[in-house]
């Protein structure tokens, strides 16, 4: 087989697209990981899934510690720092550019592995570069359960 300098070149770069195919589709999974601190509920009982307008169960109260949320799907639900009686619940999605933040504990705030965009725990931003707040759920705390509207 003659091969060119050009034909040469195109063949390699056609190779390495190839090679790039399977860590892309695994780029945009929808897979997401939960650390030891977070209490996460099944995805088959998130939130989400719920019927809009509908009041579902996330959790027992008891579950949330002082910086410890419940995540169900994309909302992620927290002791209210101002009121300890109340909960809060918001959405993990990243108003900048649509990553998943993550609580941390330390810093008190959820944190955009993305860009470092931080948001307080009632959504609010407390760091660019997003320059929305987080979308909040109304939430509601019955015989010891907590309950959001999504």
């Amino acid at each position: 087989m003659n091969l060119n300098r050009r034909k040469l070149l195109s063949w390699l770069g056609l190779g390495w697209l190839a090679s790039l195919l399977p860590s892309s589709l695994v780029g945009c999974s929808d897979a997401t990981t939960t650390s030891q601190s977070t209490t996460t509920t099944a995805a088959s009982e998130s939130v989400a899934a719920s019927p809009a307008g509908t009041f579902k169960s996330v959790g027992k109260l008891s579950q949330l510690g002082k910086d410890q949320p419940i995540i169900s799907g994309k909302i992620a639900v927290l002791r209210d720092p101002k009121n300890e009686a109340a909960v809060l619940a918001v959405s993990t999605v990243c108003t900048h550019k649509g990553c998943d933040v993550k609580w941390q504990k330390s810093a008190s705030a959820f944190v955009c592995p993305c860009h470092d965009a931080k948001f307080a725990a009632d959504g609010a931003v407390l760091g660019g570069p997003a320059d929305k707040p987080l979308t909040k759920y109304a939430t509601k705390i019955e015989n010891g359960e907590v309950f959001v509207r999504a």
